[in-house]
């Protein structure tokens, strides 16, 4: 006869082995993750050294620039779906692997930061938004299986991100030759992203946060428009006196004392 004490000591021997295995895995997608956030972190502030002093045309130091962010940026999504494949995240099928469902709040934060660093290279290079399925195309193989699944509030919430960087681009801009005409472009996308995804505030805490942080950044780069455009004859044309008078005005602005939209 079966020993049912046996039989119960084995059942939760494979129960502590699946706890054991899932809790192993955890561990090793979040500090996979972390490793790629800071690569992420790193292309960002690299593509901060975009240079605008001679305006808005290509130079040779900015397309040596954007040549390796790029380098840089397929060195992630390498290292993100390395990271799938290892850890038996990808789809058999054109859909997201159960797999991938479950752990992907592990490694979702990385998935953010690197959609918000691909996402301002596109910028820099062509002043519109990455659409989601270029983003997601990265990570498709040939055969139409889904390697690393880009959630749409993954997606959403890396544009979201992305606004601060675009905050930050515009003020650099404002010693460029034309920086009017790049602040109109960063609140162009500026505001298509805050404007597409505020039906979706109410719905969803994490989007009605950045949101928030959105408006923020529109509102000082709208802030920053109005004192190159208009005080800038006050106190003179010169640039680099621009850009550090702009750096200290915004400053002084409290996001709170303007009404929400």
């Amino acid at each position: 006869m079966p020993d049912p004490v046996a039989e119960l000591r084995g059942s939760f021997e494979r129960f502590r082995d699946e706890i054991d295995s899932h809790n192993d895995k955890r561990e090793r997608l979040i500090k996979a993750s972390r490793d790629i956030t800071a690569l992420s972190k790193k292309l960002i502030f690299h593509l901060h050294r975009f240079s605008l002093e001679r305006g808005d045309a290509a130079t040779s130091s900015q397309a040596a620039l954007l040549g390796e962010a790029h380098t840089k940026l397929q060195g992630i999504y390498a290292q993100l779906s390395q990271l799938a494949q290892e850890e038996g995240l990808v789809s058999d099928h054109d859909r997201p692997s159960v797999a991938m469902l479950r752990y992907e709040r592990y490694v979702g934060d990385s998935i953010e930061e690197m959609v918000e660093a691909a996402s301002f290279l596109h910028f820099l290079e062509h002043r519109t938004i990455l659409p989601y399925e270029q983003m997601q195309r990265h990570f498709c193989a040939p055969d139409g299986r889904i390697v690393v699944h880009i959630s749409p509030l993954r997606y959403i919430l890396g544009l979201c991100d992305l606004n601060g960087e675009l905050m930050r681009f515009a003020i650099d801009a404002s010693a460029s030759p034309d920086p009017m005409r790049i602040i109109h472009q960063v609140l162009h996308v500026q505001r298509t992203i805050y404007y597409t995804i505020e039906p979706m505030s109410p719905l969803l805490p994490d989007i009605r946060k950045k949101q928030t942080v959105t408006l923020s950044s529109i509102r000082k780069v709208e802030n920053a428009a109005y004192t190159i455009s208009v005080r800038s004859f006050e106190y003179g044309h010169d640039p680099q006196f621009i850009r550090d008078f702009v750096r200290r005005d915004l400053d002084t602005v409290r996001t709170d004392d303007y009404d929400t939209m």
